[in-house]
């Protein structure tokens, strides 16, 4: 047995078929379906059930790929070790932000990065929570910082925290800035909903679905500055995290009304493959976005303790 059996497996495994994981590692599906079953004649159990859809691992091929994703790791981590050693601080960071917090947060954290660390090289994902959550599944981004709708094999998630929400709405709306609602007590919205499944979306469709939000009529889009812009535009309101509100506070074609129910609370999480540890670079531009994500949470305290 060697890594490349392993990384084989392990690429089975996540990607569900041969010839997905073949694309994944730049190889052949019969190359690997060969590598496979000289694995299980040299372990001397069944790991995968091939199926007309794919493969599944048995039973057996579950624990063994636990097993897998350790060792992975480890040589991960000697590898960066000996990297680091040898040049310090350097290299690259491939990265992945959920619009908004790429919109509002990134920015000063991503300043301050390569200012300090101007041998690193970095690439910043775009797109849609979706699209950014698949492109960290397929090795594309060292990390994606973000909201997720359910587990996914192969990517290890390490929660940060539960944030609030407000209603940001076009002034055409009439609400007041920064005056606290009650989406149950609001008249009927004209509501701007999120195109991602990871995102506030299956939130705000199921309290639609209960009759906790009354509405008018919806609309999907699924790029977050055109949503801002149409708001501007418009009558209409949108739920957003509180970090897209406070960058749009000084806007006077919008309004921001802090809600009230921690419901709709966003949960945010370090999402990255399970197999491969951070990066140092990559460590230290997750740890300067954390330290502006804070700091945008205590202005926001700050203003809600004013109110």
């Amino acid at each position: 047995m060697d890594l490349r059996q392993i990384r084989y497996f392990v690429a089975a495994c996540e990607a569900g078929s041969l010839s997905a994981a073949a694309g994944r590692l730049n190889c052949t599906a019969s190359g690997i379906s060969q590598q496979m079953s000289a694995l299980e004649a040299r372990l001397g159990a069944s790991l995968l059930e091939r199926t007309r859809r794919g493969v599944n691992p048995t039973p057996a091929g579950w624990r063994f790929y636990h097993r897998c994703l350790a060792v992975l790791k480890s040589v991960s981590e000697a590898e960066m070790e000996l990297e680091d050693f040898a040049a310090g601080l350097s290299g690259s960071v491939s990265a992945g932000f959920v619009p908004g917090l790429a919109r509002a947060v990134l920015p000063a954290a991503l300043a301050r990065f390569t200012r300090e660390f101007p041998r690193v090289d970095f690439k910043i994902g775009s797109g849609t929570a979706d699209t950014l959550l698949a492109e960290t599944s397929g090795g594309e981004l060292d990390f994606y910082v973000g909201q997720f709708a359910a587990r996914q094999t192969g990517l290890a998630a390490t929660p940060i925290g539960k944030f609030p929400v407000a209603l940001i709405s076009g002034s055409r709306r009439g609400l007041v800035q920064m005056k606290p609602v009650k989406l149950g007590e609001v008249a009927p919205l004209k509501l701007f909903v999120p195109s991602a499944t990871n995102s506030l979306k299956p939130r705000i469709e199921a309290a639609i679905r209960s009759g906790d939000i009354a509405v008018e009529r919806t609309i999907s889009i699924a790029s977050l500055s055109a949503g801002l812009e149409f708001l501007s535009l418009t009558d209409w309101s949108g739920i957003l995290p509180f970090w897209i509100c406070l960058k749009e506070l000084g806007n006077d074609r919008l309004t921001v009304s802090p809600i009230l129910d921690s419901r709709f609370d966003v949960e945010l999480a370090l999402i990255h493959p399970a197999q491969r540890p951070l990066t140092r670079p990559s460590q230290q531009l997750y740890d300067y976005f954390r330290q502006e994500l804070q700091r945008c949470a205590d202005e926001w305290q700050r203003m809600m303790r004013q109110l």
